[in-house]
């Protein structure tokens, strides 16, 4: 990773050739590597499914102790707080960068006033109402064209993480389908947590219940 960050970067790359992508991008993948593969799938896939995943993610965050609030993975230095708060928070910055190409910002003292995982999930909660809401206003035929284009003064500040290094804007299918991988890659990673703290996920959605796309991914938790 610090050679990584040394180049620029704040996230894995694939090598295809002496082509270099950063981060999980499938269109891109699917193109280098010729796969016979649609390169994001359409929103009226991507929008329920992105609902059920925050749903199990909310009910896996409220099966999470308190104890474990600053443990972190030995990998990362991302706390259990900063993980679960940040998978509902990057529905947020993707539901406002849809609507106005503005990404709303956060301080690391507002993810630290949430005390609790119960907390969390009660914040979880009103981002999937708020989701809920804005899925049933879209016109789903709308979101393949290119998202707003990001202001003057939005271009001048750093990108979020998620879509640093990658181009932007990107049209409301293709952040939906990254939305979908992003929360459902997390959850899996959540259960995994869970199962190493001996507690078993309630209501488990199985990997072979989403789309295969989303589950090629072999998980690391250590």
């Amino acid at each position: 990773m610090e050679e990584l960050q040394a180049l620029g970067l704040s996230q894995l790359v694939t090598v295809v050739g002496d082509q270099v992508i950063v981060g999980f991008d499938m269109k891109k993948l699917a193109e280098a590597l010729h796969l016979g593969t649609k390169p994001h799938l359409d929103p009226s896939e991507t929008v329920p499914l992105i609902e059920r995943a925050l749903e199990a993610f909310e009910q896996a965050v409220r099966q999470m102790p308190d104890e474990k609030l600053e443990w972190a993975i030995s990998k990362r230095e991302r706390s259990m707080r900063h993980f679960t708060y940040h998978v509902f928070w990057r529905v947020e910055v993707d539901l406002e960068e849809l609507g106005t190409g503005v990404a709303p910002t956060r301080s690391d003292a507002h993810v630290r006033s949430h005390a609790s995982f119960q907390d969390i999930a009660d914040y979880g909660r009103t981002v999937i109402e708020h989701y809920r809401a804005w899925s049933s206003r879209q016109d789903l035929d709308a979101l393949h064209r290119p998202s707003p284009a990001r202001s003057k003064e939005a271009a001048r500040t750093p990108a979020p993480d998620h879509y640093r290094n990658r181009d932007v804007p990107k049209s409301g299918a293709e952040r939906l389908d990254l939305l979908a991988s992003h929360t459902i890659q997390h959850l899996r990673q959540l259960y995994s947590i869970l199962e190493n703290f001996g507690i078993t996920p309630e209501n488990r959605v199985q990997d072979q219940e989403w789309p295969s796309v989303y589950v090629l991914t072999r998980l690391e938790v250590e």
